[in-house]
């Protein structure tokens, strides 16, 4: 039967209680990460200089465009191309008429061929055709204002980015621009400019950055974060989009929340405290039924001696009142009841040393048939009374090595319920000694037992309550120790089917014995 110790219920709780505390303390930590912020004074003097470098390199590039718009011969293409390859990112010159007809057609020279084969046209309204070419249409009425500037930006949304410029009252040249070429050229300049006048800036140590709008890094300091800057610097123009991004400076910091610490340290320790009460009262529990155990062998010891004298008594008086019969009964009565009392303390001494873990068996040299003999001797008077015949069959009368009281146990336990629950009829004793294996079956003509209760019999106090045993004596210990003793010999106690009655079967390791032993066993 499995119990907990009291020792491994104290580690139990003391484990239960340290685990509590355990997640206590981490659900009590709580993390928080704050922000230090910066002095970005060295920042913000680099955007102002960037920012000054910009519309100077702006209105430089205006500078060269319209100047290329000027140039004297548009009509010749090589002419063109010639001087707009020396600015970065003109894509196509458009010399546009207020009145074409009177004028003239409109000129339009290619510089750059057309990611997708199709150049797009300025006009100031759709021309007629097929296989013509998409119009880009411009505002007429502002290029041609006499009152209003002579050039500028056209960048509307979905359309490419122009520059224009008036050069006659009656003519506009309208560029087109490659944004990201001319973007990716002045990247390249700024780079190069910004590295000596960025060496402020890297002295506050990051995380900076100067970038360009679509995230490409130009400059840097300190590693920079994947959350959002939390200072963002943006800086447009015609030619393109550049930042400055800048982080500042977290420090992770830990504090425990007082309320959920102090709640799992006191469920802990009252955990802990209910361990060591908890140990102490199964201490104690354990202590009392080993005194219990102990009482119950001395008990049992003290009344074992007073036993054998009243049956050595008891025979000798027998032999003297032969010719009695009268008092020969009764005390063949006393000497019947006083070895059921025998079994009964060989059964309490056997539990308890069970129970104790000191139950062993001692094989030693004899022969099975005499054992089985002064068993059955034993039960002779009470089954004569009974109606109650034994059989035995099988040849046991080789010697072998076996514990003779143990298998001496078995029987009486066995034939002590065919006593109990028999009403009468041939209980066969029938045994067999092959390969080393001593096999022994008792069979009776009782009522049986039910499948279903086959192994809840040899529970310990296990009784079957049904009308043939109700009312019978008994501990209900005797099936049990039975199975105990045939384990602890190395074999097995079984209940197997029977047409009629119950039959339960003993198979227990039996090797031959010497010649010497042999003698002396019988």
């Amino acid at each position: 039967m499995f119990s907990i110790t009291p020792r491994a219920t104290l580690l139990s709780l003391f484990l239960l209680a340290a685990l509590i505390f355990c997640g206590g303390v981490r659900f009590a930590r709580q993390v928080e990460s704050v922000r230090l912020e910066r002095d970005r004074e060295a920042l913000r003097r680099f955007s102002g200089e960037l920012q000054d470098e910009l519309q100077r390199l702006e209105k430089l590039y205006e500078s060269d465009l319209a100047r290329l718009a000027r140039m004297g011969k548009p009509n010749d293409a090589f002419a063109v191309r010639d001087a707009a390859d020396q600015i970065v990112g003109v894509r196509q010159f458009s010399l546009l008429h207020r009145n074409p007809k009177q004028a003239g057609s409109d000129i339009h020279v290619q510089i750059e061929r057309a990611v997708n084969g199709h150049m797009p046209v300025p006009a100031f309204e759709n021309p007629r055709g097929a296989g013509v070419s998409p119009s880009v249409l411009l505002p007429k009425e502002k290029l041609f204002d006499e009152k209003g500037e002579t050039s500028g930006w056209i960048e509307e949304p979905g359309k490419p980015l122009i520059f224009w410029a008036r050069v006659t009252s009656d003519e506009v040249v309208a560029l087109l621009i490659d944004p990201a070429a001319v973007e990716a050229a002045i990247s390249e300049w700024l780079k190069v400019w910004a590295a000596p006048r960025f060496e402020t800036v890297r002295a506050g140590r990051g995380p900076d950055q100067f970038r360009t709008g679509n995230g490409k890094t130009l400059l840097t300091e300190g590693a920079a974060s994947a959350d959002r800057p939390d200072l963002l610097l943006p800086f447009r123009s015609h030619l393109g989009t550049w930042e400055l991004a800048s982080w500042d400076r977290r420090v992770t910091r830990v504090h425990y929340d007082a309320a959920v610490l102090a709640a799992s340290s006191v469920l802990a320790v009252s955990v802990a405290l209910l361990g060591m009460v908890v140990f102490e009262q199964q201490r104690r529990a354990s202590a009392l039924a080993a005194q219990r155990v102990s009482f119950v062998n001395r008990v049992s010891h003290e009344l074992r001696t007073p036993l054998t004298n009243i049956l050595l008594n008891v025979d000798l008086a027998s032999d003297l009142i032969e010719d009695a019969p009268e008092p020969t009964r009764r005390l063949a009565l006393v000497q019947e009841e006083a070895r059921r009392l025998g079994r009964l303390i060989d059964n309490v001494l056997t539990f308890s040393r069970h129970e104790q873990g000191k139950l062993r068996a001692e094989a030693r040299a004899c022969v099975p048939a005499s054992v089985i003999r002064s068993v059955v001797e034993q039960f002779l008077p009470s089954f004569q009374r009974r109606a109650l015949e034994i059989r035995c069959d099988g040849d046991l009368t080789a010697a072998c090595l076996l514990d003779a009281d143990a298998l001496a146990q078995i029987l009486a336990n066995l034939l002590s319920n065919v006593e109990k629950y028999a009403p009468g009829g041939v209980v066969t004793i029938s045994g067999a000694l092959a390969d080393g294996t001593l096999t022994v079956s008792v069979t009776d003509q009782g009522p049986g037992i039910p499948a279903e209760a086959a192994e809840r019999i040899f529970f310990p106090f296990e009784r079957l309550d049904s009308r043939v045993n109700e009312g019978a004596s008994g501990t209900g210990l005797g099936l049990a120790i039975a199975r105990d003793l045939a384990i602890v010999m190395g074999g097995s106690l079984r209940l197997v089917p029977s047409s009629r009655g119950a039959s339960f079967e003993l198979r227990v390791p039996a090797p031959p014995a010497d010649p010497l032993s042999a003698i002396s066993a019988a």
